[in-house]
């Protein structure tokens, strides 16, 4: 029983977090799990659960949630062409996105060998 509301409550987490950012007006990035560092070798599938990065964007602004510290954030745009990156000091750091950017881009954070990637429209 102790199981299978653990495991409940692991499916709902996502919800009750967009809940929390809604009510600030912000709006959650869904982040899926990428590839690993092709350079390393071993198995591309990890032993245990992935810490998802949360990030949270309110206009321009790119707020940095829960499992972030220390992952490099990129965003590219439809042809592949990096056009922003920034690094993550500390947990609940923002990020000024530049104004001129508009339209949606591809957003990838890597921590590690875990490589994240979503998409984030401007």
């Amino acid at each position: 029983m102790k199981q299978f509301l653990f495991i409940v409550g692991i499916l709902l987490m996502p919800a009750f977090s967009n809940i929390v950012a809604s009510q600030k007006g912000e709006l959650p990035i869904l982040l899926q799990v990428g590839y690993l560092d092709p350079t390393k070798p071993g198995d591309p599938h990890p032993k245990s659960p992935v810490a998802m990065p949360e990030f949270y964007l309110d206009g321009y602004t790119l707020t940095a949630g829960s499992y972030t510290v220390g992952s490099t954030v990129v965003l590219k745009d439809e042809d592949g062409d990096v056009v922003f990156t920034s690094y993550i000091y500390v947990e609940g750091d923002t990020i000024a996105l530049p104004s001129t950017l508009a339209g949606t881009y591809i957003i990838e954070v890597t921590r590690g060998s875990l490589t994240f990637v979503g998409e984030i429209e401007l």
